[in-house]
């Protein structure tokens, strides 16, 4: 056998190489990618497009429905309560609300991860007491957790409320990257690699980590909606970000009280909120097809 025939093999062999047999065969996830491709785009550049100061208050333009145009310029999906154009406020709150998600999805897994490796590296009593918060956690639901310290510290800090959507979900990384280490240790390359001089902190990172890095991705993909979820819910509720801030939960929550004379407020963040969630989801379960190596699934 040549070498560039088994290089070709170990490189059709590598997880991230299934992903293209799968892409093309789904219409649904990849109008999934487009959508959340779209958002991104969107959530890059919502200045330049938004069309309008999303502060902006225009108390004679107030509650104009979708499609309408005033003194102020088109409003393509209407005004609020106060005048503001809809398409402004909905693109910088989907900026602010994927910031936090991506910041809180990428602090949760570096979190747990480290966690799942300290515990997995001692285990014996650290183990055990690790374990004991990550069964809390997962016992406890988030929000809970989340309008409680928030209570405590307030709900003005930016930083602060970015730190807290991180620790969602940071128990399904400590537990999902102590197990897949706990296996990579009994395999034996690991301390062949520290027989050779290679510090526990170069095994951990230059051979365990990309080992369960597509899981980890995988992982992640799920995490994310939940992430989204959790901020529009707080926001929703008045604990997460703050005016002048906005996000979709945030516009969400002004729309609750014109749902009858001016519903387009709340159908466009709800529309969006549901849509993102939904791509992402899909997103989520064909990227565990693809980066899986044990399913064969041709979806």
């Amino acid at each position: 056998m040549s070498s560039s025939t088994i290089s070709s093999a170990a490189l059709s062999s590598h997880p991230f190489s299934r992903i293209g047999t799968y892409l093309p065969k789904s219409k649904v996830v990849l109008l999934a990618v487009i959508w959340v491709f779209l958002v991104i785009i969107a959530a890059v550049f919502a200045q330049l497009i938004a069309p309008m100061d999303y502060q902006e208050v225009h108390l004679l333009a107030r509650l104009l429905p979708p499609g309408s145009t005033s003194s102020y310029g088109f409003h393509l999906l209407g005004t609020d309560h106060l005048g503001r154009d809809i398409v402004s406020r909905l693109l910088v709150g989907l900026q602010v609300s994927i910031l936090v998600a991506v910041f809180g999805t990428i602090i949760g897994a570096i979190l747990g991860v480290s966690i799942g490796f300290i515990s997995a590296h001692y285990k014996g009593w650290v183990d055990d007491v690790i374990m004991i918060f990550v069964d809390f956690q997962a016992s406890m639901p988030f929000v809970v957790i989340a309008l409680s310290v928030l209570a405590v510290t307030g709900t003005g800090n930016l930083f602060l409320f970015l730190l807290l959507v991180g620790f969602q979900g940071w128990e399904k990384y400590a537990r999902l990257s102590r197990g897949l280490t706990l296996s990579a240790l009994n395999h034996g390359y690991a301390e062949s690699i520290r027989l050779m001089g290679g510090s526990s902190f170069r095994v951990y990172l230059r051979h365990i980590l990309p080992n369960i890095f597509p899981v980890l991705i995988i992982q992640m993909s799920i995490n994310f909606p939940e992430t989204i979820i959790l901020e529009t819910s707080l926001s929703f509720l008045g604990v997460g970000i703050q005016p002048p801030n906005t996000s979709l939960g945030n516009i969400l929550s002004y729309g609750r009280d014109y749902l009858l004379n001016a519903w387009w407020i709340a159908i466009a963040p709800g529309a969006t909120i549901f849509i993102t969630v939904l791509a992402m989801s899909l997103i989520g379960d064909w990227l565990r097809d693809a980066l899986d190596p044990t399913t064969d699934t041709k979806s």
